[in-house]
Parts: structure tokens; C-alpha cells; sequence
């Protein structure tokens, strides 16, 4: 690259110091990268550190859902015992025989 493209400076109508009223043109329309800026990213680097933190909460959401579906599945099967046994305990109040 050459030294002019490096350090090409915006010209006063596009950084509005014309004094014209702001319009769509005057402002946000071209890219101007930031000199002396200490943080840089690979893209790459935040596209695997965001699919991580995809499947990080999504394995946590599904390991809620099945501790949520154990418990449940044992509800219902406590349910299904004292159901059936006061069915047998009818059954027996009123003398007929349950099988065995």
C-alpha cells in the first residue's frame, strides 16, 4: 500500500466541517478505521468463542430439562402408587377381592 492511501484524511464535506446541514451523505456512509486502536479480534476467533457460548447454554438448558422431566417421571409414578393403592383399599372396604 502506499503512504497516501495510509494516511488519507476526510475531506471537510464529509466530515461535516462545511457547515452544512447534516444529511445521509455527510455522515455514516463510508468506513474511517481507527489510528492508534489497541484491540483486535480474529474474526474467526469470535465466531468459535460465540458458537461455544451457544452450546454451552444450550447443554445447560437441556440438562435443566431433563433433571425437570426425572423429577416429574418420579411424581407421576408416586402418584401411580398411592393411586393403586387406594384403589386396593376401596376394593377391600367394600369386600371384593383383589387380584393378586
Amino acid at each position: 500500500m502506499s503512504e497516501q492511501s495510509q494516511t488519507h484524511s476526510p475531506t471537510p464535506a464529509a466530515s461535516g466541517a462545511s457547515g452544512a446541514t447534516d444529511t445521509n451523505e455527510s455522515h455514516g456512509t463510508q468506513f474511517q478505521a481507527v489510528e492508534g486502536g489497541t484491540e483486535t479480534h480474529s474474526g474467526e476467533t469470535l465466531l468459535v468463542e460465540a458458537y461455544t457460548v451457544l452450546w454451552i447454554i444450550l447443554m445447560a438448558w437441556l440438562l435443566m430439562l431433563w433433571r425437570k422431566q426425572a423429577s416429574l417421571n418420579a411424581r407421576l409414578d408416586d402418584l401411580d402408587r398411592v393411586l393403586d393403592k387406594a384403589a386396593a383399599n376401596l376394593k377391600k372396604a367394600k369386600g371384593v377381592p383383589t387380584q393378586p
